[in-house]
């Protein structure tokens, strides 16, 4: 129990074990059905006390097939937001239950004011506050249904709400998709949205740079360049590259054209699905030498080979997954070493990943203009279908907007790409030069350099003689 902790800064959630399983029925036999259950969010008052509220808001979720990748998902998310809403009744002692809707407008008041109610900025952006406050009106319904109050929340209920259309996905108007959501009163107004646009390739180069002195061991300095390998190279979600097997790793390198295995996120219903993404023999050459070189070293010092998860990046300590909240961290601070002062993401290098796809696409049909290629696209729509298969969106509507920066990127002077696997070959080794040249400089040996630098020029040669990145052929392993 936590009720000896202090009751303002406990977090009021811890997650089931993984291998927590709910029982679900029970057969003729009496024998009783387990469903697997492990990642789920467990609230709690911040006295430590059991929250029959909160938890019966989590099961619905998960119910609902909410994420739990990674440490809890989307399911965590949702925690968060209702902890701040149960924290708020604990202090002013007031029952879920019993809450007005004066009680509801103070609570998003002090969320966006915060602690420093006398200062003229606010504590979270106004587009956080109606994302916290739509989860607990959420949440508020379910409280209404467990406890047959139907006017708890409502039109006429004690908790005025009304039901708004809102834009949840998509910049472009034809890739938007729109859901209902509950709309109070006291919310903020909407702050602008900021579209992330595609990394640049010089933010990619000082992050890179910046490798070398923000990383303490030699293990941390080399996951770190595969992390970014990876996120250049397959325009994974940083979920997806998180989940990233060992195995997917190795079954590439039997493939004559390689192929990488990846987790497809966001799917309806929290099922699992995958997709694969060519990968180049150099890149792949680079995963497997970390995988042989480094990752064994911390999997036989830390958690031993028997109880190996198979992912592909671990952490240094544990030898246990890297969550995913971590990949932005990491990449947070490469960027602060780097000196980059704009927004920098990992979700920024799948937009770039998404981009150079139909940059591609626009040389290879030497297609002119916007009008053109959405033509093209309505009449070839098994390549429109490819790119959504490398990528993992669900409706290839959504990618429209980036077709728009695909022909921005084309008419602003950037050379035509006449060999796309030759491109991102020669990209590839660049940067593995530079990596080489860093690690020298920092102690690598004369002996393991020449050996590392013989590895890049034969893994080189043997991806411009593969080329597999280039085409939309529709191929899979």
């Amino acid at each position: 129990m936590l009720s000896n902790l202090n009751a303002s800064d406990t977090k009021l959630y811890h997650l089931t074990s993984p291998d927590f399983a709910l029982p679900l029925a029970t057969d003729v036999k009496g024998t009783v059905i387990r469903t697997p259950a492990g990642n789920i969010p467990m609230l709690l008052w911040p006295d430590g006390s059991w929250c029959l509220e909160g938890n019966a808001y989590m099961l619905a979720l998960f119910q609902r097939g909410l994420s739990r990748r990674n440490g809890g998902g989307t399911l965590l998310t949702y925690a968060g937001c209702v902890s701040h809403l149960l924290r708020f009744c604990y202090t002013n002692r007031t029952d879920i239950a019993a809450l007005t809707d004066n009680d509801f407008a103070r609570f998003i008041h002090l969320l966006y004011r915060g602690k420093e109610r006398a200062s003229a900025h606010p504590s979270r952006n106004s587009n956080t506050v109606i994302m916290i406050g739509r989860v607990c009106l959420d949440f508020l319904s379910s409280v209404a249904r467990l406890h047959g109050d139907p006017e708890l929340v409502g039109e006429a209920g004690r908790i005025v709400t009304t039901a708004r259309r809102i834009q949840t996905r998509g910049i472009a108007r034809a890739s938007s998709i729109y859901s209902q959501a509950l709309y109070h009163r006291s919310f903020p107004t909407p702050d602008p949205r900021n579209p992330r646009f595609p990394i640049a390739t010089d933010t990619i180069e000082r992050l890179h740079k910046a490798v070398l002195d923000a990383s303490s061991s030699i293990f941390q300095r080399k996951r770190r360049y595969v992390m970014l390998r990876l996120l250049e190279v397959t325009g994974g979600r940083r979920s997806e590259v998180a989940h990233l097997s060992v195995n997917s790793v190795l079954q590439a390198r039997d493939m004559p054209e390689p192929f990488l295995k990846i987790l497809t996120a966001k799917q309806r219903g929290g099922r699992e699905d995958y997709r694969y993404i060519p990968i180049s023999k150099n890149d792949l050459a680079f995963l497997i030498e970390f995988i042989e070189k480094n990752r064994s070293r911390i999997i036989r010092k830390t958690c031993g080979v028997h109880n190996d998860d198979g992912f592909l990046l671990i952490s240094e300590k544990s030898g246990k997954q890297l969550r995913a909240n971590t990949i932005t961290q990491e990449v947070s601070i490469l960027a602060r070493h780097a000196g980059v002062i704009q927004k920098t993401c990992p979700h920024m290098f799948r937009h770039r990943f998404v981009t150079k796809l139909f940059v591609a696409l626009i040389q290879q049909h030497n297609i002119e203009s916007e009008g053109n290629i959405r033509k093209a696209l309505l009449d070839l729509a098994t390549m429109k279908q490819k790119v959504a298969e490398w990528t993992g969106h669900r409706r290839p509507d959504s990618l429209e907007p980036y077709i728009h920066l695909a022909f921005e990127e084309v008419t602003g002077g950037f050379a035509a790409i006449d060999a796309v696997q030759a491109r991102q070959v020669i990209s590839s080794l660049r940067e593995d030069l530079a990596q080489l040249r860093d690690e020298l400089a920092g102690g690598l040996s004369a002996k393991d350099g020449a050996r590392t630098l013989a590895r890049l020029v034969e893994a080189a040669l043997l991806g411009i003689d593969s080329p597999t990145l280039g085409s939309f052929r529709g191929r899979r392993p």
